[in-house]
């Protein structure tokens, strides 16, 4: 009884029912006995008569005491609520639905909702769900996933009942909202492949969420998502917990032209701040945290107009070298987390600069070391003037960039380690002289996967004198929009004007033709009659500038009066563009599995991570000690999350590896990773992790608008405080308006057919 009472929603009324069904019978055959059989000669031939239609009135009959019982059995239905999926004729197979409930768990499920955050309501209505549907057992089947984990579900298509609500209720409880952003895309896909392989039950999806606009409209994927659930009959339902959008500003990049500095030297921060409330941000101000400790001096935020942005820069200064932890936090609002990022800056005593200079006097590389360190105490560099053959003596990736000015030709192993150098990250700025090997320079230095010149050298053009002091117009260079050349675009500056080339490189013909198909190489100066002056490239990680004029004096007036601050400027904005990537520091924003990789050669396998600590829960971890291990790893892959390497590696074919992940790095702050090389000597990197700023716009989408992405109808919206729980309503689909239906037309079906079989005396006139 108990399997045929799963199609009731009320199954005490069925037995009482069916027994109504014999009523219309009894009658029937009572009414067959009302009459005594009497033969006489006057009837005879009406029997015959009656004989040519008792087949027809017998069918008749039937027919009538089969409609009466019929509405009887739809009246019974009825009244026990018959519950049915007739698409998928679940009346053979049972009733039983598989319901799979997905959480969002994103960052927006953070927001502040009274004295609580609206994830914890997420939590209760989940909880309240689970415990009605509980009261049902046999029938249901459940799911549970979080949306920033929906391949790591909390159940997997388990019977609900008391038993499962005991195991899941505590680990409900101790669950926590994510710090990430997560798309519904994932999850709603991961539920379409547990249900589709199910297909002897009924298929029922809930998401419960505050449904923000940014995740749920203008995404096609996310309507795709939903168009696949209902190719296998799934209703979708959203359990709306949020239905009024909140203001909110964000912290929504922090960034620096450096993140290697020396002590004692100014470093600008640039803030990038957004407005995604509906009315305009006044007053905001923000505090400025180094190493823990707030400093004194608050940052004033100006006036966000709704929707938009405002970008504000604070310079800070260190006095002692080593990492440092910097944290920019806002006033607070409706969602706290995102109102602070975090970043680290690797402080030194000075920053090294390698100019090599294979001219005898290497007065060139005096012009570039007086621009980037006349005074070391202000600029923090310190220049090291040496000729080429240092390439294959020195530790380049002690050099923050390198500076290759009047080099004739190279030797094939230092134009190796160069273009290691220039691929692991580093920066490259060429300035060759009349003495260059022009066959060299287009041939060795353009080999494929080691192109570390951009053009093909041609001749040596110059100005003579005489048309030299008249000005003419190709003298003075065009500049392009680029950060080196910031003191050159300012509107209205004359530092442009100032520069006079009498010498330069002229490309091959060849060479123009390719730069015009190769999208690699940008043109970032010109000399008024056309020819490139200044080039940019990329080499793996790195950057190559290419100056076809030299450094010095000899081919320009650039290093001198009256084009000598617009020089200086030039080459200190220079050496932070093609600074070497800082090893040991890294941000990046919370979110995916942190993995690291590294070279059996060069580390062992133990690895230290010190996490950040969590003002809200002191019992979490805070260290861990993890053992990576082996892999065979491609070159190619490019699945690595992040591959934590010596910048001067080159990768082969297939290299073996350690690798390990660390599943605990999913909140904000910084975390200190310790690697320990062959000789047992530690080497930390320090990781700022912030919060993805696409979670901060609290929006809250149109609930007609979201159900409208599926065109048959199966998505609906619904309130978290009307959602009931995983009644029996939701198992199948009750047959309620089919059943009234059909009993309205076996009702006239039924009254048609007795007057039809009833006798009506003609009227007499």
């Amino acid at each position: 009884m108990s399997w045929f009472s799963q199609f009731f929603l009320n199954p005490s009324f069925v037995l009482p029912g069916a027994a109504l069904v014999s009523v219309p019978i009894i009658i029937h055959l009572l009414s067959r006995l009302r009459y005594k059989k009497v033969r006489f000669a006057a009837m005879e031939f009406l029997l015959q008569s009656d004989e040519l239609n008792r087949r027809r009135l017998i069918i008749e009959q039937l027919l009538l005491l089969f409609l009466r019982a019929l509405a009887i059995i739809l009246i019974m239905l009825l009244l026990a609520r018959f519950v049915l999926d007739p698409s998928r004729m679940m009346l053979l197979r049972g009733a039983t639905t598989h319901h799979v409930l997905i959480v969002d768990d994103s960052l927006s499920m953070r927001e502040s909702d009274s004295d609580r955050i609206v994830f914890d309501r997420a939590v209760d209505t989940l909880e309240k769900m689970l415990s009605q549907g509980g009261s049902r057992p046999g029938s249901l089947r459940v799911t549970v996933l979080t949306m920033s984990e929906p391949n790591r579900p909390l159940v997997t298509d388990r019977a609900l009942d008391n038993a499962l609500l005991q195991e899941l209720t505590p680990r409900l409880r101790n669950l926590t909202c994510s710090f990430q952003a997560s798309s519904p895309t994932a999850a709603l896909r991961a539920a379409e492949n547990v249900l589709s392989g199910d297909g002897g039950v009924s298929p029922q999806v809930h998401v419960i969420t505050d449904l923000r606009a940014s995740d749920w409209q203008g995404h096609p994927e996310v309507a795709a998502a939903l168009k696949s659930l209902d190719a296998i009959a799934a209703g979708v339902t959203l359990v709306q917990l949020v239905t009024e959008s909140a203001d909110n500003v964000v912290v929504k990049q922090m960034t620096a032209d450096t993140f290697g500095l020396s002590v004692g030297v100014p470093w600008r921060l640039n803030l990038t701040l957004q407005n995604h409330g509906r009315k305009k941000s006044s007053g905001l101000r923000a505090t400025v945290s180094v190493d823990g400790s707030v400093l004194p001096v608050n940052v004033l935020i100006p006036d966000i107009e709704a929707g938009a942005e405002a970008l504000v820069s604070h310079d800070l200064m260190f006095d002692s070298p080593g990492q440092h932890e910097v944290e920019i936090r806002l006033d607070e609002d409706a969602l706290r987390e995102d109102n602070s990022r975090f970043v680290v800056v690797e402080v030194t005593d000075k920053r090294a600069i390698l100019l090599v200079d294979d001219e005898a006097r290497q007065a060139d590389a005096e012009y570039v070391s007086a621009a980037l360190s006349a005074d070391p105490q202000l600029t923090g560099l310190v220049t090291e003037i040496r000729t080429s053959d240092v390439l294959t003596s020195a530790t380049l990736q002690a050099y923050d960039c390198i500076y290759l000015l009047n080099v004739r030709e190279l030797p094939a192993d230092a134009t190796e380690l160069l273009a290691a150098y220039v691929s692991g990250g580093g920066g490259v700025a060429w300035f060759p002289d009349d003495q260059a090997n022009t066959t060299w320079y287009n041939t060795t230095l353009q080999a494929d996967g080691r192109k570390l010149f951009p053009v093909l050298l041609g001749s040596v053009r110059s100005v003579d004198s005489d048309v030299l002091q008249e000005e003419a117009a190709f003298q003075s260079p065009v500049f392009q929009s680029h950060p080196i050349f910031a003191v050159y675009n300012i509107p209205d500056s004359s530092f442009a004007d100032a520069v006079q080339v009498s010498q330069w490189f002229q490309t091959a013909a060849e060479s123009d033709e390719e730069n015009n198909h190769d999208e690699s190489v940008r043109v970032l100066a010109r000399l008024k009659n056309g020819d490139p002056l200044i080039l940019e490239h990329a080499l793996g990680r790195g950057r190559v500038l290419t100056f076809l004029t030299s450094a010095g004096k000899r081919w320009s007036n650039w290093p001198v009066s009256p084009a000598a601050p617009g020089y200086v400027v030039m080459h200190l904005l220079m050496h932070q563009y093609l600074q070497h990537p800082i090893k040991s520091v890294e941000s990046r924003n919370v979110g995916g599995l942190l993995r690291f990789e590294w070279p059996v050669s060069e580390y062992s396998e133990s690895l230290e991570v010190f996490l950040p600590t969590n003002a809200e829960d002191t019992a979490v971890e805070t260290f861990l000690r993890l053992v990576a291990s082996p892999v065979l790893q491609s070159a190619s892959d490019d699945d690595r999350m992040n591959e934590v390497a010596a910048p001067d590696e080159t990768d082969s074919d297939d290299v073996e590896k350690l690798a390990v992940s660390v599943p605990q790095a999913n909140r904000p702050g910084v975390y200190r990773i310790k690697r320990f090389r062959q000789d047992g000597e530690g080497e930390e990197m320090w990781l700022a992790m912030s919060v993805p700023a696409t979670e901060s716009n609290l929006a809250v989408a149109d609930a007609a608008a979201v159900e409208a992405l599926s065109e048959t109808g199966h998505v609906r919206v619904i309130a978290a405080d009307v959602a009931g729980g995983l009644s029996g309503s939701d198992v199948g689909r009750e047959m309620r308006w089919l059943l009234l239906g059909l009993l309205v037309l076996i009702l006239v079906c039924e009254q048609l057919l007795s007057l039809r079989m009833s006798f009506h005396p003609g009227v007499r006139t």
